[in-house]
């Protein structure tokens, strides 16, 4: 995807060179680098304002508010812990959980005990209410 940046850009492709970057942004959101998403809109933000082009601005700026807005639903938690603690509110068991994720009972066990561990709790109970009541700080 870099390169593709690189490519527009040297031919000075402004619109394309620019939606390649979001599109960055929007892969590295997923894969919960932040920095790095952060980083990039603000090249977008950049440009944007060099070229005068305000679509890209309120592009970047509604990406930066859904990011906030993810991170404040998750809380302390990954998207995947988040999910995990969903399912364990819905009363699944390690090996429900396990199924339903594709992942093995010993690394829902695992993502359990995280979960746990940054909620400051000791049981699953504790979860399910933690994820009843709105996530709210523990």
């Amino acid at each position: 995807m870099r390169a593709r940046c690189r490519f527009w850009h040297r031919r000075r492709r402004f619109w394309e060179g620019t939606w390649a970057r979001l599109d960055l942004a929007r892969v590295a959101q997923r894969a919960r680098r932040p920095g790095e998403e952060a980083t990039l809109l603000a090249e977008v933000r950049a440009r944007a304002a060099a070229a005068g082009a305000p679509v890209f601005a309120a592009l970047a700026t509604r990406a930066d508010e859904r990011q906030a807005a993810g991170r404040a639903e998750l809380g302390p938690l990954t998207e995947r812990e988040y999910q995990v603690a969903q399912l364990v509110a819905e009363g699944a068991t390690n090996r429900e959980l396990a199924e339903r994720l594709v992942i093995s009972p010993k690394t829902a066990s695992a993502h359990i005990e995280h979960i746990l561990a940054k909620l400051q709790m000791s049981r699953r109970a504790e979860i399910a209410a933690w994820v009843s009541r709105g996530r709210s700080s523990g």
